[in-house]
């Protein structure tokens, strides 16, 4: 069986920005929607390039 090969992500082709939501998480936003619902739930959430 062949495993799958990871794809290297680029920010603005396949993410927007990576949040970082406290201490240790750091979440890759993939739309601007999905950028809207995380900020609206941690309003101190940092964007980290």
């Amino acid at each position: 069986m062949k495993t799958p090969t990871k794809r290297k992500e680029v920010k603005g082709d396949t993410y927007i920005t990576k949040l970082k939501i406290d201490a240790r998480t750091v979440i890759t936003v993939r739309t601007k929607e999905s950028l809207k619902n995380w900020k609206a739930k941690y309003p101190a959430a940092i964007e980290v390039a």
